[in-house]
């Protein structure tokens, strides 16, 4: 659902008096407040942003270093000693290095070297002032409102930085919101400079949304179908006129960030910066090493008791994965390295001993891709045990008869060898599967098997994508393909091209992870939401887009 950008009405007061710029600078063009501003830039080299307004929202406060530009020609009349910052009303003279650069002066406040300047969750003051040879003064303050609450899903959750800027006198001085739909991340380029879409919401308070731009460019804006209008949080003030928006950029050399500004009519003015990543030149699309798979599947159960009821679809969303790797476009794996296990086929002792069996051949230069689809649960008599169940599987006996999360974590953990593993989970927690429902459910008694799956592969280079979040239902239904769990309906949907936000026909894990979080949300009303941890293997590649 969509959570709609905060925004903040700001009143600064300066102690300082208003001086003119220099003479190439018109003074009646800009307020006494700007004019003090116009020298000065704020960066943010780890989300490649560059912030002009006096208030931004960030994503994260783990920043080790911060740069502040002195531009010219400002600085060509300001000398080095004549330049003084601060952060959070300390002086940070001891932590800063100042340098020479082509556009003027490069102030970098390396926070790491002292821990008290660390950026803190919430509110953080950045300043910066210097005076020029004739004894005019120049002052900024930068408000960073770092960090949000986890698992956000605004454009904070995709490492944005969010400026303002509120019309100084009018009845309307609320910027427009704005919902990033893609890109999901930061832009992911295979080279130098490409290409990205990007689309979104945006909405203002006033129904009065004047423009959206891309870098400069004008984006096209259309009525918002009415499932976007269910992006906004229930209980939470509804941004009226929402437009979606969307332009296709180039992206140059050098570019560190994708600027979206959405405007209203009253001028109040939403700034996003998203950042440009650039992946290494032995990206996973050159992978030369073995690809395993095992992919378990089961929608009949031997004993239907306890609750325990077959499913239509986990079955045939298995079958669709594995046929999906063997092909070109999914990694071209070799038949003899997928191990697939069907329901009379997925008895415990059965995936016990193919575990044992087939995870040791995976090297530590290999790709290990794990899918499940299927009912998980906790046992009845010790909720604190969780289980994938199997063909075979007892709700009465699930100690002996379906296999513990912990003995899957335990296998991997210790007979993996392989850098590269990503996991899939098709299961859930619900409320249980009585009543009757259009969409069936996967999953018995209230449980956390997912957030379990997603703590157990946080290990470096791995990643993991759970179908649903705590106690919800995992959908299937002939809706979805014509017979699919909705999460992997999205999966083959993502894998087949509609998650390569960057055009570079690459399906990375964040891409993958960031277009099923929204499909599968948008499919079901938001009762289902995907949990992701890509962690440092989101560009991982998993699958290459077939060319029309």
């Amino acid at each position: 659902m969509r959570k709609t950008v905060p925004v903040f009405c700001v009143i600064f007061i300066f102690a300082l008096s208003a001086v003119a710029p220099p003479q190439s600078q018109s003074s009646t063009s800009i307020s006494a407040e700007e004019a003090l501003r116009t020298p000065f830039r704020l960066e943010l080299p780890e989300l490649g942003a560059t912030i002009t307004e006096a208030e931004a929202r960030i994503a994260r406060h783990d920043l080790s270093k911060i740069r502040l530009r002195v531009l010219k020609p400002y600085a060509d009349l300001i000398d080095y000693g004549k330049i003084y910052t601060a952060i959070n009303g300390e002086a940070s003279g001891t932590i800063q290095a100042k340098n020479a650069a082509n556009d003027g002066y490069l102030v970098t406040c390396n926070i790491d070297l002292k821990p008290r300047f660390r950026l803190r969750p919430g509110k953080n003051v950045n300043e910066i002032s210097a005076s020029d040879r004739n004894g005019r003064l120049y002052y900024a303050s930068y408000v960073l409102l770092a960090g949000g609450a986890q698992g956000d899903d605004g454009v904070l959750a995709k490492g944005a930085a969010v400026e303002y800027r509120a019309v100084e006198t009018g009845e309307d001085r609320d910027p427009p919101t704005v919902y990033l739909i893609e890109p999901k991340a930061s832009v992911q380029l295979s080279g130098a400079s490409g290409t990205a879409r990007v689309q979104g919401v945006v909405g203002d308070n006033s129904g009065a949304v004047a423009s959206v731009t891309v870098n400069g460019e004008a984006a096209s804006l259309s009525a918002a179908p009415a499932s976007r209008a269910i992006m906004v949080r229930p209980g939470e003030k509804t941004a009226s006129g929402e437009r979606l928006f969307e332009r296709t950029v180039t992206i140059p050399e050098g570019a560190q960030a994708v600027s979206i500004e959405a405007r209203d009519r009253a001028g109040n003015m939403t700034r996003v910066l998203i950042p440009v990543r650039r992946r290494e030149a032995a990206i996973s699309s050159q992978f030369s090493g073995r690809k395993y798979a095992i992919i378990v599947g089961v929608s009949r159960y031997k004993y239907n008791d306890g609750g325990l009821t077959d499913l239509a679809y986990a079955d045939t969303d298995a079958r669709a994965i594995r046929d999906f790797l063997r092909r070109r476009e999914g990694g071209g794996f070799n038949a003899s390295d997928i191990l697939y296990l069907e329901n009379e086929g997925a008895t415990l002792n059965g995936i016990r001993e193919a575990l044992s069996a087939f995870l040791p051949k995976a090297g530590k230069d290999d790709l290990l891709f794990v899918f499940l689809a299927g009912h998980g649960s906790p046992d009845p008599y010790e909720p604190n045990k969780l289980y994938f169940l199997m063909h075979d599987t007892k709700v009465a006996d699930m100690q002996n008869t379906a296999l513990n999360m912990r003995e899957l974590q335990e296998v991997l953990d210790i007979k993996v060898r392989a850098e590269r593993v990503v996991v899939l989970v098709d299961t859930c927690h619900s409320a249980g599967l009585s009543g009757k429902q259009i969409v069936t459910a996967r999953g018995l008694e209230n449980n956390l098997i997912n957030l379990y799956a997603t703590r157990l592969y946080k290990e470096e280079g791995r990643a993991v994508l759970t179908s649903s979040d705590i106690n919800e239902v995992s959908q299937e239904g002939e809706r979805w393909g014509g017979g699919h769990g909705v999460f992997t309906f999205s999966l083959l949907e993502a894998f087949r091209g509609a998650a390569d936000t960057n055009r570079d026909n690459l399906i990375t894990a964040g891409e993958l992870f960031a277009y099923e979080r929204d499909r599968v949300r948008v499919e079901t009303a938001f009762s289902q939401n995907p949990t992701a941890l890509p962690g440092l293997n989101s560009n991982l590649t998993l699958a290459v887009v077939a060319k029309k």
